[in-house]
């Protein structure tokens, strides 16, 4: 299974994200996205399974969780913005997800990619797919048998 992860597209769906991420199962977007109008473009790539960020429209908002806890394939995943945990750096939300047994936490909101590992638990930011004050990035998280592995892709 390939899943697409991508956070803070702030209403700027660009092409080369259409390009990474073409014929993933799904995407899970870790908020900001804005607009229904970009979340509706996005999922012409894929299913999205999203939460809210502290930039979504209302209209957007109201529709989506603050958080989830998902599983694909035996592997645990919180997915985040992270506006409300902290500075949303890993230390904070190594304390607020590190006990909930889940395999990767996936978040936003901070636009820096960024990977790590504490207690056996990855912490996965995609950065900013709309390289907004940064260049564009995203993930790509690949899951079989309840192993996975995660990396970056800049998108150019």
């Amino acid at each position: 299974m390939r899943i697409g992860i991508v956070s803070d597209t702030h209403d700027r769906v660009l092409a080369s994200l259409h390009a990474a991420l073409a014929g993933v199962d799904e995407i899970l977007h870790a908020g900001d996205i804005a607009t229904a109008e970009a979340l509706a473009e996005i999922q012409t790539i894929a299913p999205v399974t999203a939460v809210r960020g502290n930039m979504d429209h209302r209209a957007l908002a109201d529709r989506l969780p603050k958080d989830r806890i998902l599983e694909r394939d035996r592997v645990r995943i919180a997915l985040v913005h992270g506006h409300r945990v902290g500075r949303a750096s890993v230390d904070d939300l190594a304390r607020r997800y590190g006990d909930e047994g889940v395999d990767l936490v996936i978040w936003g909101h901070i636009h820096v990619p960024v990977f790590e590992v504490r207690a056996e638990v990855r912490y996965f930011n995609p950065g900013t797919a709309g390289g907004l004050g940064a260049p564009p990035t995203c993930g790509m998280l690949t899951v079989e048998a309840g192993r996975f592995t995660v990396e970056h892709l800049a998108l150019g």
